[in-house]
């Protein structure tokens, strides 16, 4: 792997930890992005980082849930592959906004179970509902963006450039 590719996995790891994620997130993730496979066995990933099984392990299990990468089996071979998703933006930043409303819920319920108002239940509340609010926020962003996306696409296919 060339030096261009090695930083670009490093970059990617510290920007994941900026995210709150784990550099070894961000290391895998920088790996399928610049690897010239589509998909890539565990072993590949462990032997490419130079990183332990459980490591591995653990951290593709997050970036699946998060929505970044996808597990894939083929027949006739034990072993797993992955690859980056197929899914789109939106549809990734909803399932993190998800959390957000479980936070909200989370937030509405510690208030109800103080024996005053005080000034972490006001907070409390605050916080309950501009996360609420975000929701529907980043809802109607994407909605807008899946409609410019359109526009874009469609100028792109009558000017005959390939996406």
């Amino acid at each position: 792997m060339n030096d261009k590719k090695l930083a670009y996995i490093e970059e990617s790891g510290l920007l994941f930890e900026q995210f709150g994620m784990t550099r070894m997130a961000g290391r895998i993730f920088g790996y399928l992005v610049v690897s010239d496979k589509e998909q890539v066995s565990f072993d590949e990933i462990k032997e490419a980082l130079q990183a332990s099984k459980g490591s591995i392990s653990g951290v593709t299990k997050q970036l699946i849930a998060v929505g970044f990468i996808q597990p894939i089996t083929l027949p006739g071979d034990r072993k797993t592959y992955f690859k980056l998703t197929e899914a789109n933006p939106g549809k990734i930043i909803k399932a993190r906004f998800s959390l957000f409303a479980k936070f909200s819920e989370l937030t509405q319920k510690g208030k109800g179970l103080k024996s005053k108002d005080d000034d972490v239940s006001a907070w409390l509340e605050e916080t309950s509902m501009f996360y609420t609010w975000i929701i529907d926020e980043v809802d109607k962003v994407i909605e807008k963006w899946e409609k410019e996306k359109r526009k874009i696409m469609g100028a792109q296919k009558q000017n005959g450039i390939d996406t």
